[in-house]
Protein backbone atom coordinates (compact mmCIF):
# COMPACT_ATOMS: atom_id res chain seq x y z
CA UNK A 1 0.00 0.00 0.00
CA UNK A 2 1.38 3.14 -1.31
CA UNK A 3 2.31 5.86 1.88
CA UNK A 4 4.04 8.70 -0.07
CA UNK A 5 2.15 11.46 -1.95
CA UNK A 6 2.62 14.49 -3.53
CA UNK A 7 5.18 16.82 -1.57
CA UNK A 8 6.69 13.61 0.23
CA UNK A 9 9.96 12.80 -0.70
CA UNK A 10 11.24 12.56 3.13
CA UNK A 11 9.90 11.77 6.06
CA UNK A 12 11.20 11.64 10.07
CA UNK A 13 9.89 9.35 11.99
CA UNK A 14 10.66 10.16 15.51
CA UNK A 15 10.69 7.83 18.82
CA UNK A 16 10.55 8.85 21.97
CA UNK A 17 10.72 5.47 23.25
CA UNK A 18 13.07 3.62 25.89
CA UNK A 19 12.73 0.13 24.82
CA UNK A 20 10.86 -2.07 22.20
CA UNK A 21 7.51 -3.12 21.99
CA UNK A 22 4.31 -2.90 20.33
CA UNK A 23 4.62 0.96 19.82
CA UNK A 24 8.24 0.33 17.76
CA UNK A 25 6.81 -2.57 15.67
CA UNK A 26 4.11 -0.42 15.04
CA UNK A 27 7.09 2.13 13.60
CA UNK A 28 8.19 -0.56 11.93
CA UNK A 29 5.99 -1.31 9.82
CA UNK A 30 5.19 2.10 8.89
CA UNK A 31 8.59 3.14 7.83
CA UNK A 32 8.54 0.08 5.58
CA UNK A 33 5.47 0.77 4.26
CA UNK A 34 6.80 4.44 3.24
CA UNK A 35 10.47 3.34 1.84
CA UNK A 36 8.96 0.85 -0.09
CA UNK A 37 6.39 4.08 -1.58
CA UNK A 38 10.10 5.92 -2.53
CA UNK A 39 10.12 8.00 0.71
CA UNK A 40 13.16 8.22 2.20
CA UNK A 41 12.60 7.71 5.50
CA UNK A 42 15.07 8.89 8.87
CA UNK A 43 14.12 6.72 12.08
CA UNK A 44 15.46 9.21 14.93
CA UNK A 45 15.49 7.00 18.17
CA UNK A 46 18.13 6.32 21.44
CA UNK A 47 21.16 4.88 20.75
CA UNK A 48 20.62 1.70 22.73
CA UNK A 49 17.66 0.94 20.92
CA UNK A 50 19.15 1.06 17.14
CA UNK A 51 20.43 -2.52 16.81
CA UNK A 52 16.87 -3.87 17.84
CA UNK A 53 14.80 -1.60 15.95
CA UNK A 54 16.91 -2.79 12.35
CA UNK A 55 15.83 -6.26 13.65
CA UNK A 56 12.23 -4.89 13.73
CA UNK A 57 12.65 -3.33 10.35
CA UNK A 58 14.19 -6.48 8.77
CA UNK A 59 15.70 -6.75 5.37
CA UNK A 60 15.51 -3.17 3.67
CA UNK A 61 12.20 -2.85 1.59
CA UNK A 62 11.86 -3.24 -2.65
CA UNK A 63 11.64 -0.06 -3.93
CA UNK A 64 13.30 3.28 -4.55
CA UNK A 65 13.62 4.08 -0.94
CA UNK A 66 14.74 3.64 2.13
CA UNK A 67 15.36 3.66 5.50
CA UNK A 68 18.17 4.69 7.67
CA UNK A 69 18.83 4.95 11.66
CA UNK A 70 19.88 8.01 12.95
CA UNK A 71 20.67 7.94 16.87
CA UNK A 72 19.67 10.81 18.72
CA UNK A 73 18.70 11.45 22.78
CA UNK A 74 15.32 11.51 21.52
CA UNK A 75 14.04 9.18 24.75
CA UNK A 76 11.84 10.47 27.59
CA UNK A 77 13.77 11.28 30.30
CA UNK A 78 11.64 14.03 32.14
CA UNK A 79 10.23 11.87 35.01
CA UNK A 80 11.80 14.03 37.95
CA UNK A 81 12.45 17.13 36.00
CA UNK A 82 9.24 17.60 33.31
CA UNK A 83 10.27 20.70 32.38
CA UNK A 84 14.46 20.11 31.56
CA UNK A 85 13.05 16.73 30.42
CA UNK A 86 11.04 18.84 27.22
CA UNK A 87 13.91 21.35 26.66
CA UNK A 88 16.29 18.03 26.31
CA UNK A 89 13.76 16.56 23.59
CA UNK A 90 13.02 19.63 22.00
CA UNK A 91 16.60 20.71 21.22
CA UNK A 92 17.74 17.38 20.28
CA UNK A 93 15.04 16.82 17.76
CA UNK A 94 15.24 19.94 16.78
CA UNK A 95 19.01 19.05 15.51
CA UNK A 96 17.44 15.94 13.33
CA UNK A 97 15.19 18.49 12.25
CA UNK A 98 17.71 20.88 11.08
CA UNK A 99 19.90 17.92 9.71
CA UNK A 100 17.34 15.96 8.10
CA UNK A 101 14.87 18.37 6.65
CA UNK A 102 12.07 16.18 6.15
CA UNK A 103 8.73 17.22 4.34
CA UNK A 104 6.75 15.48 7.66
CA UNK A 105 7.52 14.05 10.98
CA UNK A 106 5.55 10.92 12.59
CA UNK A 107 5.57 11.19 16.70
CA UNK A 108 4.81 7.68 17.61
CA UNK A 109 3.90 8.41 21.08
CA UNK A 110 3.66 5.65 23.74
CA UNK A 111 2.19 7.62 26.45
CA UNK A 112 0.93 11.44 25.33
CA UNK A 113 3.45 13.58 27.74
CA UNK A 114 6.69 11.29 26.74
CA UNK A 115 6.15 13.32 23.49
CA UNK A 116 6.10 16.55 24.64
CA UNK A 117 9.94 17.97 23.75
CA UNK A 118 8.86 16.25 19.79
CA UNK A 119 5.86 17.99 19.91
CA UNK A 120 7.04 21.67 20.70
CA UNK A 121 9.99 20.83 18.34
CA UNK A 122 7.57 20.06 15.30
CA UNK A 123 5.33 23.00 16.38
CA UNK A 124 8.08 25.71 16.65
CA UNK A 125 9.39 24.33 13.21
CA UNK A 126 5.91 24.33 11.56
CA UNK A 127 6.49 20.65 10.07
CA UNK A 128 3.44 19.00 9.26
CA UNK A 129 3.27 15.97 11.57
CA UNK A 130 1.12 13.32 12.70
CA UNK A 131 1.51 11.96 15.88
CA UNK A 132 0.13 8.23 16.79
CA UNK A 133 -0.92 7.32 20.54
CA UNK A 134 -0.76 4.27 21.35
CA UNK A 135 -1.69 4.33 25.17
CA UNK A 136 -3.38 6.42 27.11
CA UNK A 137 -3.24 6.12 31.36
CA UNK A 138 -6.91 5.87 33.02
CA UNK A 139 -8.01 8.55 35.47
CA UNK A 140 -7.36 9.22 38.02
CA UNK A 141 -3.90 10.50 36.57
CA UNK A 142 -2.08 13.62 38.11
CA UNK A 143 -2.15 16.92 36.49
CA UNK A 144 0.82 17.52 34.00
CA UNK A 145 3.31 19.98 35.30
CA UNK A 146 3.47 23.63 33.98
CA UNK A 147 6.10 23.09 31.51
CA UNK A 148 4.36 20.41 29.91
CA UNK A 149 1.06 22.92 29.75
CA UNK A 150 3.18 25.37 28.12
CA UNK A 151 3.31 22.91 25.08
CA UNK A 152 -0.16 21.76 25.20
CA UNK A 153 -1.69 24.96 25.33
CA UNK A 154 0.17 25.58 21.62
CA UNK A 155 -1.08 22.12 20.14
CA UNK A 156 -4.30 23.22 19.11
CA UNK A 157 -3.70 25.29 16.03
CA UNK A 158 -0.33 23.36 15.18
CA UNK A 159 -0.32 21.55 12.03
CA UNK A 160 -0.27 18.21 14.27
CA UNK A 161 -2.73 15.20 12.46
CA UNK A 162 -3.63 12.97 15.93
CA UNK A 163 -4.24 9.56 15.50
CA UNK A 164 -4.83 7.14 18.04
CA UNK A 165 -4.84 2.87 18.12
CA UNK A 166 -8.44 3.05 19.80
CA UNK A 167 -11.19 4.88 20.64
CA UNK A 168 -10.53 4.17 24.16
CA UNK A 169 -7.35 5.66 24.01
CA UNK A 170 -8.08 8.74 21.89
CA UNK A 171 -10.61 10.20 24.43
CA UNK A 172 -7.90 9.75 27.41
CA UNK A 173 -5.24 11.40 24.86
CA UNK A 174 -6.78 14.09 24.19
CA UNK A 175 -8.33 14.97 27.14
CA UNK A 176 -4.67 14.42 28.74
CA UNK A 177 -3.36 16.79 25.94
CA UNK A 178 -6.12 19.43 25.92
CA UNK A 179 -7.36 18.79 22.20
CA UNK A 180 -10.77 19.39 21.14
CA UNK A 181 -13.12 16.43 21.26
CA UNK A 182 -12.89 14.42 18.23
CA UNK A 183 -9.99 15.63 17.04
CA UNK A 184 -7.99 12.09 17.45
CA UNK A 185 -8.66 9.92 14.56
CA UNK A 186 -9.02 6.33 15.41
CA UNK A 187 -6.95 4.13 13.28
CA UNK A 188 -6.97 0.37 14.29
CA UNK A 189 -3.95 -1.85 14.27
CA UNK A 190 -3.68 -4.32 12.25
CA UNK A 191 -1.13 -7.23 11.00
CA UNK A 192 -0.89 -9.32 7.73
CA UNK A 193 -2.75 -12.62 7.72
CA UNK A 194 -0.88 -15.57 6.48
CA UNK A 195 -2.37 -18.37 4.33
CA UNK A 196 -3.50 -21.38 5.22
CA UNK A 197 -0.51 -23.72 5.28
CA UNK A 198 -1.66 -27.55 5.17
CA UNK A 199 0.50 -29.38 8.46
CA UNK A 200 1.93 -25.66 9.62
CA UNK A 201 0.46 -25.86 12.79
CA UNK A 202 1.11 -29.61 13.54
CA UNK A 203 4.66 -28.91 12.76
CA UNK A 204 4.72 -26.24 14.99
CA UNK A 205 3.68 -28.00 18.00
CA UNK A 206 5.92 -30.76 17.82
CA UNK A 207 8.45 -28.10 17.13
CA UNK A 208 7.78 -25.76 20.18
CA UNK A 209 6.88 -28.50 22.39
CA UNK A 210 10.37 -30.12 21.76
CA UNK A 211 12.41 -27.44 22.38
CA UNK A 212 10.78 -27.66 26.31
CA UNK A 213 10.94 -31.01 26.47
CA UNK A 214 7.39 -31.81 26.34
CA UNK A 215 5.15 -34.69 25.26
CA UNK A 216 3.70 -34.02 21.79
CA UNK A 217 0.15 -33.97 23.40
CA UNK A 218 1.13 -31.47 25.83
CA UNK A 219 -1.12 -28.82 26.31
CA UNK A 220 0.56 -25.28 25.92
CA UNK A 221 -0.73 -21.89 27.04
CA UNK A 222 0.70 -19.13 25.91
CA UNK A 223 1.72 -15.71 27.03
CA UNK A 224 3.53 -13.26 24.91
CA UNK A 225 4.91 -9.84 25.54
CA UNK A 226 6.79 -7.20 27.90
CA UNK A 227 7.31 -8.88 31.13
CA UNK A 228 5.50 -5.96 32.66
CA UNK A 229 2.70 -5.18 35.30
CA UNK A 230 0.76 -3.02 32.90
CA UNK A 231 0.49 -6.48 30.74
CA UNK A 232 -0.41 -8.68 34.08
CA UNK A 233 3.24 -10.49 33.97
CA UNK A 234 3.39 -11.20 37.63
CA UNK A 235 0.23 -13.12 37.62
CA UNK A 236 2.00 -15.82 35.53
CA UNK A 237 3.03 -17.88 38.77
CA UNK A 238 0.05 -17.92 40.17
CA UNK A 239 -1.85 -19.12 37.22
CA UNK A 240 1.12 -21.50 35.95
CA UNK A 241 1.03 -23.01 39.39
CA UNK A 242 -3.11 -23.54 39.38
CA UNK A 243 -2.66 -25.16 35.97
CA UNK A 244 -0.18 -27.46 36.67
CA UNK A 245 -1.22 -28.87 40.05
CA UNK A 246 -4.67 -29.38 38.06
CA UNK A 247 -2.70 -31.15 35.49
CA UNK A 248 -4.44 -28.70 32.49
CA UNK A 249 -1.03 -27.51 31.14
CA UNK A 250 2.57 -25.38 30.66
CA UNK A 251 2.89 -21.96 30.48
CA UNK A 252 5.13 -20.09 28.40
CA UNK A 253 6.01 -16.49 29.25
CA UNK A 254 7.67 -14.88 25.97
CA UNK A 255 9.63 -11.86 26.18
CA UNK A 256 11.35 -10.30 28.68
CA UNK A 257 10.76 -6.87 31.26
CA UNK A 258 11.48 -5.57 34.60
CA UNK A 259 9.53 -8.77 36.03
CA UNK A 260 11.85 -11.02 34.40
CA UNK A 261 14.34 -11.76 37.00
CA UNK A 262 11.74 -12.20 39.85
CA UNK A 263 9.71 -14.59 37.67
CA UNK A 264 12.61 -16.78 36.83
CA UNK A 265 13.01 -16.86 40.38
CA UNK A 266 9.31 -17.95 41.33
CA UNK A 267 8.37 -21.47 42.69
CA UNK A 268 6.36 -22.46 39.61
CA UNK A 269 10.05 -21.17 37.58
CA UNK A 270 12.06 -23.95 39.45
CA UNK A 271 9.07 -26.46 39.03
CA UNK A 272 8.87 -25.90 35.39
CA UNK A 273 5.68 -25.03 35.49
CA UNK A 274 6.06 -21.56 34.11
CA UNK A 275 8.92 -21.59 31.27
CA UNK A 276 10.57 -18.29 30.54
CA UNK A 277 12.31 -18.30 27.22
CA UNK A 278 13.36 -14.74 27.21
CA UNK A 279 12.71 -13.08 23.20
CA UNK A 280 11.91 -14.95 20.68
CA UNK A 281 11.95 -13.92 17.14
CA UNK A 282 8.92 -16.60 16.25
CA UNK A 283 6.51 -15.80 18.07
CA UNK A 284 3.87 -16.64 15.19
CA UNK A 285 5.42 -19.86 15.31
CA UNK A 286 4.65 -20.51 18.82
CA UNK A 287 1.04 -19.11 18.30
CA UNK A 288 0.55 -21.60 16.21
CA UNK A 289 1.90 -24.13 18.27
CA UNK A 290 -0.08 -22.84 21.72
CA UNK A 291 -3.54 -24.09 22.66
CA UNK A 292 -4.42 -20.90 23.40
CA UNK A 293 -3.03 -17.13 24.17
CA UNK A 294 -3.51 -15.83 27.71
CA UNK A 295 -3.75 -12.25 27.50
CA UNK A 296 -3.77 -10.55 31.22
CA UNK A 297 -2.85 -6.83 30.91
CA UNK A 298 -4.51 -4.38 32.98
CA UNK A 299 -3.84 -1.58 30.25
CA UNK A 300 -3.71 -1.72 26.02
CA UNK A 301 -4.15 -0.10 23.25
CA UNK A 302 -4.77 -2.37 20.29
CA UNK A 303 -3.05 -5.19 21.33
CA UNK A 304 -1.25 -6.50 18.43
CA UNK A 305 -0.39 -10.33 19.71
CA UNK A 306 -3.93 -10.32 19.92
CA UNK A 307 -4.38 -9.68 16.37
CA UNK A 308 -1.33 -12.08 15.57
CA UNK A 309 -3.07 -14.91 17.33
CA UNK A 310 -6.44 -14.12 15.62
CA UNK A 311 -4.72 -14.33 12.45
CA UNK A 312 -3.55 -17.75 12.87
CA UNK A 313 -6.64 -19.21 14.34
CA UNK A 314 -5.27 -19.29 18.17
CA UNK A 315 -7.97 -18.73 20.67
CA UNK A 316 -7.74 -15.78 23.44
CA UNK A 317 -7.90 -15.83 27.16
CA UNK A 318 -8.11 -12.41 28.00
CA UNK A 319 -8.98 -9.84 31.14
CA UNK A 320 -11.61 -7.30 29.80
CA UNK A 321 -8.84 -4.60 30.06
CA UNK A 322 -6.89 -6.22 27.54
CA UNK A 323 -10.02 -5.92 25.21
CA UNK A 324 -10.80 -2.54 25.84
CA UNK A 325 -9.87 -1.46 22.06
CA UNK A 326 -12.97 -4.36 20.90
CA UNK A 327 -15.70 -2.06 22.80
CA UNK A 328 -18.83 -4.60 22.94
CA UNK A 329 -17.37 -6.96 20.49
CA UNK A 330 -14.17 -8.76 22.49
CA UNK A 331 -16.83 -10.70 24.05
CA UNK A 332 -17.36 -12.15 20.38
CA UNK A 333 -12.95 -12.51 20.08
CA UNK A 334 -12.24 -14.01 23.37
CA UNK A 335 -13.22 -15.58 26.66
CA UNK A 336 -13.36 -12.38 29.34
CA UNK A 337 -12.08 -12.60 32.94
CA UNK A 338 -13.68 -8.85 33.38
CA UNK A 339 -11.87 -8.70 36.99
CA UNK A 340 -8.70 -9.88 35.12
CA UNK A 341 -7.70 -11.60 38.12
CA UNK A 342 -5.54 -15.42 38.74
CA UNK A 343 -8.81 -17.08 39.96
CA UNK A 344 -10.84 -16.18 37.00
CA UNK A 345 -8.01 -16.34 34.32
CA UNK A 346 -7.56 -19.74 35.38
CA UNK A 347 -10.40 -20.87 35.26
CA UNK A 348 -11.53 -19.87 31.74
CA UNK A 349 -7.90 -21.60 30.37
CA UNK A 350 -8.91 -24.95 31.81
CA UNK A 351 -12.82 -24.69 30.44
CA UNK A 352 -11.00 -23.62 26.86
CA UNK A 353 -8.53 -26.09 27.36
CA UNK A 354 -10.37 -29.01 27.91
CA UNK A 355 -13.18 -28.41 25.19
CA UNK A 356 -11.59 -26.40 22.29
CA UNK A 357 -15.16 -26.62 20.69
CA UNK A 358 -16.14 -23.74 23.15
CA UNK A 359 -13.86 -21.49 21.57
CA UNK A 360 -14.60 -22.30 18.15
CA UNK A 361 -16.98 -19.39 17.71
CA UNK A 362 -14.60 -16.89 19.08
CA UNK A 363 -11.84 -18.07 16.76
CA UNK A 364 -13.29 -17.61 13.64
CA UNK A 365 -15.39 -14.26 14.31
CA UNK A 366 -11.41 -13.28 15.33
CA UNK A 367 -10.10 -14.45 12.51
CA UNK A 368 -12.73 -12.63 10.35
CA UNK A 369 -11.25 -9.32 12.30
CA UNK A 370 -8.16 -10.20 11.26
CA UNK A 371 -8.74 -10.93 7.73
CA UNK A 372 -11.00 -7.44 7.29
CA UNK A 373 -8.93 -5.52 9.03
CA UNK A 374 -5.62 -5.98 8.38
CA UNK A 375 -2.41 -4.80 7.97
CA UNK A 376 -2.96 -3.41 4.16
CA UNK A 377 -6.32 -1.74 5.61
CA UNK A 378 -4.50 -0.44 8.55
CA UNK A 379 -1.73 1.21 5.83
CA UNK A 380 -4.81 2.72 3.41
CA UNK A 381 -6.34 4.50 6.34
CA UNK A 382 -2.68 6.07 7.21
CA UNK A 383 -1.79 7.05 3.49
CA UNK A 384 -5.38 8.97 3.78
CA UNK A 385 -3.96 10.96 7.34
CA UNK A 386 -0.59 11.58 5.66
CA UNK A 387 -2.15 13.29 2.31
CA UNK A 388 -4.38 15.38 4.62
CA UNK A 389 -1.28 16.22 6.80
CA UNK A 390 0.64 17.10 3.79
CA UNK A 391 -2.27 19.19 2.15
Amino acid sequence: MPLGGRGLSRALLALPSRGLGGTERHSAVLARALAASGVAVTVALAPPLAAGFAALLGPPPPGPGGVRLHPAPLAWEGDADPAAGIAAQAAALAAVLAGTRPDLAILPLPWPEHGLGLLRAVAEARLPALAIHHLAGRAPEPPLPEAARAVTERLAVASIRWVAVSAPVAARAAARLGLPAGRVAVVPNGVPVPPEAPGARAAARARQRGRLGLAPEARLLLFAGRLEWEKGADLLPAIATRLRAAGEATLVGLGEGSLGESLRRSEAARAAALRLPGHVEDVPDWLLAADALLLPSRLEGCPLVFLEAAARRCPVIASGDAMEAFGAEADRLAAIAPGGGVADLTGLSSIRLNDPMVASACVESAHRLALVADEAAMLRRYAALIRAALA
